[in-house]
């Protein structure tokens, strides 16, 4: 604490003209508490969604009878249910050892302390043969067949009645069912509009003599020089610098991929189509 602190502290606590007149505290005023506008609606909805009796009972429990009350031994047991219990207790501790039951069947009785049980029985039977065999020709069950309609997962089962309501859908009642859709039979029909189109103008360039087909043995020959110079090519790739750092041998590199990529995609051509025709007017092939 500071020296001028602590005189500050003296100089209050001394006696002073001003002190002598009671001051009035002024209390702060507070704001107004803070109410909703939407309130009365949550009200409303909040009694809305309420449901009486949901997991507390009911919500009145009626009052017991004043004749209805508790008498003077009536919660002991009488002698004659006593005596019905013992019996009944009884008579089947005598069942559990060889006794003849109420329906007239007799039990197996419990093994005395001197008889002894057959040893050194053996079986021949192949336990893990014929779990295997079982496994191999068990029919696997089928699943029971469930309609989920909650958000949770919660569903229920689907039962000839249900089925019928028409939870469980079926195709074969519907009118387009086993026919080929619209969109499909459209492209069908482009296609071969296309084709035929196609094939006319084929036929009216070679009555007119300006288009000429490529023989087989004229395409396998082109065939095999694309592929040849594609292997050049690849040779030459592969002999490339790993370090690329100057920028001659970027070029080059670019320049053989780009070679190689084009040579691919002729290749790719060739081989697609068995059909290959030359116009020779426009210089082009189809």
């Amino acid at each position: 604490m500071s020296l001028y602190t602590g005189a500050r502290r003296v100089v209050e606590k001394e006696e002073s003209i001003y002190n002598l007149v009671p001051r009035q505290v002024r209390k702060a005023d507070k704001p107004p508490r803070y109410m909703s506008t939407f309130r009365p609606q949550v009200k409303e909805e909040v009694r809305v969604r309420q449901i009486p009796r949901k997991t507390m009972g009911p919500a009145t429990v009626p009052a017991p009878s004043s004749q209805d009350f508790l008498r003077k031994h009536s919660k002991e047991y009488r002698k004659e249910e006593l005596a019905a219990s013992k019996k009944a207790s009884e008579s089947t501790v005598l069942r559990s050892y060889g006794s003849t039951t109420t329906k007239g069947t007799t039990k197996v009785a419990v093994p005395r302390h001197t008889e002894r049980p057959a040893m050194g029985v053996r079986t021949t039977k192949d336990f893990i043969r014929d779990n295997a065999v079982k496994a191999i020709t068990a029919i696997p069950g089928k699943p029971e067949e469930k309609i989920v309609d909650m958000p949770s997962g919660a569903g229920q089962l689907l039962t000839a009645a249900r089925t019928d309501a028409g939870l469980r859908p079926k195709f074969v009642n519907k009118k387009d069912y086993g026919k080929t859709p619209h969109y499909i039979q459209e492209r069908r029909q482009a296609e071969e509009a296309a084709q035929e189109e196609f094939d006319t103008f084929i036929r009216e360039q070679k009555e007119a003599g300006d288009i000429n087909n490529v023989k087989e043995r004229e395409r396998e020959e082109v065939l095999d020089g694309l592929k040849k110079h594609w292997e050049d090519l690849h040779k030459q790739y592969l002999g490339l610098s790993v370090v690329i750092d100057t920028l001659p041998k970027k070029i080059r590199k670019e320049r053989i991929e780009s070679q190689m990529k084009q040579l691919e995609h002729d290749i790719q051509t060739m081989e697609r189509h068995q059909s290959i025709f030359i116009m020779p007017t426009a210089g082009r092939t189809m």
